[in-house]
């Protein structure tokens, strides 16, 4: 595309052109599509091939196909539509009702089990609020990866965020009620070197387990016969029998509850997490945010 490529009016009816034939690969049902005759769809479309210098079309009496560089300008062209598409709801007049697109970065097991449903209950309440979310516990840059809200637990990193506290996670320690039968429960830390211990990778200060009592502080270095980067497979080991591991509150409560799986040393208590929402300085007068922030740090304050 030559320097002197401007998206006047003129060029953006060039694009609507260019992108009613690329999707339906027929000039005449095209046309119909934007509201004009063939002849000036085609003229339309060659001005812009002219703009940008090369071929957007391989025609034949028997077909129409994109070239490299047209399916190229077709996604650009979408991209485009979506953000416009966004913007004209953004500005109209309405009823207070939320309006937009928004990326929301989870962590992958809290989120599929805490956020999740709490995201499909808000965007069936919001109908015109598109959201994209992604669940992983890699720590994301909210800027490059063009992240509207993220949730995350543990201490936070970056104080250049926004952060709305709204809730703590508790670990602690559990195994199936199968292994206990046959490997009595330990009543002190350094009695889990004697036990066969899953692990999840992922832990802030991996294999050493860190316990307080009161005032009293025991740390133990565990060798894992099993150790997972995912908590829901620590889940499952744990389930199975395999031995004793560490599991967020979110998920083993409703195991204990259930007999599932048993608290192993309730006395002895591991490090809990702060549980935050953050989001970009001045992020939240978008009001489709502003409303998902509110939900969220209402419906977790009151989970726990």
């Amino acid at each position: 595309m030559n320097q002197s490529f401007e998206l006047t009016p003129n060029r953006l009816r060039e694009l609507r052109a260019f992108a009613a034939a690329a999707r339906r690969l027929n000039f005449t049902r095209a046309a119909r599509d934007a509201g004009c005759t063939p002849s000036v769809l085609s003229r339309r479309i060659a001005s812009l091939e002219a703009a940008i210098g090369g071929k957007l079309f391989l025609r034949t009496t028997r077909s129409v196909t994109l070239t490299q560089r047209g399916e190229r300008l077709l996604a650009q062209c979408e991209r485009l539509e979506a953000v416009m598409q966004d913007l004209a709801t953004g500005l109209r007049p309405g009823d207070g009702e939320p309006a937009g697109r928004l990326c929301v970065h989870v962590p992958g097991s809290y989120g599929r089990v805490r956020i999740a449903p709490l995201l499909a209950r808000f965007a069936a309440a919001h109908p015109q609020v598109r959201i994209e979310a992604t669940y992983d516990d890699a720590y994301v840059d909210l800027v490059a990866g063009r992240i509207d809200l993220a949730v995350r637990v543990g201490k936070l990193a970056d104080a250049q965020l926004v952060a709305r506290r709204v809730g703590t996670m508790r670990r602690y320690l559990c195994a199936a009620p199968s292994y206990l039968a046959t490997a009595p429960a330990p009543s002190d830390p350094v009695e889990l070197k004697a036990h066969r211990c899953v692990a999840f990778s992922g832990l802030r200060t991996g294999t050493l387990w860190q316990f307080s009592r009161q005032r009293r502080r025991r740390s133990v270095r565990i060798d894992p016969v099993l150790a997972c980067n995912d908590s829901m497979a620590v889940r499952d080991a744990l389930l199975a029998g395999v031995g004793i591991g560490i599991q967020g509150d979110y998920m083993a409560d409703p195991l204990v509850s259930a007999g599932r799986l048993v608290e192993v040393m309730p006395d002895w208590e591991l490090l809990s997490s702060p549980v935050h929402l953050v989001w970009l300085p001045g992020a939240d007068r978008v009001p489709a945010l502003r409303r998902l922030i509110d939900f969220l740090a209402t419906e977790l304050t009151v989970a726990g």
